[in-house]
């Protein structure tokens, strides 16, 4: 999708608001993204109040409308489109979701690197061995 149609819909979209109340439309928002990793309104308001209406990583508070991302195991549904429930680890802040996501797809790399030894350490020991020999 070009910028100029994305441009489109949004000012689409802001000149035929949603017809229903507000409390309707925050309900209709939040059960269709519920459906796909196969919880229940009644599920996600529980899986929030288990973490004290917070982030599960990060632990700051979720306040009123904020986005809340469904945190769930890629690896678990693939070739589904959507998530079996089973896999769901819990809900995060959008900051938190972003963040998860580039750690698991770089997290053997940046296991590696953080426990291997600092390149400026390997570069000292080589400087302190090369005047020791002389």
């Amino acid at each position: 999708m070009s910028a100029i149609n994305m441009a489109g819909r949004r000012a689409y979209r802001r000149a035929r608001p949603h017809g229903e109340s507000p409390e309707s439309r925050k309900k209709s928002n939040r059960k269709s993204p519920l459906t796909s990793y196969g919880l229940t309104q009644d599920d996600f308001n529980l899986l929030l109040k288990i973490q004290g209406n917070a982030c599960g990583m990060c632990r700051g508070l979720f306040s009123e409308g904020q986005l809340i991302h469904v945190d769930h195991d890629h690896g678990c549904c693939r070739g589904k489109n959507r998530s079996c429930g089973k896999c769901v680890r819990g809900l995060l802040c959008h900051a938190c979701n972003i963040a998860l996501g580039h750690i698991e797809h770089r997290y053997a790399m940046a296991r590696t690197y953080l426990d291997g030894p600092p390149p400026w350490a390997t570069l000292r020991n080589e400087r302190s061995l090369a005047v020791t020999v002389e």
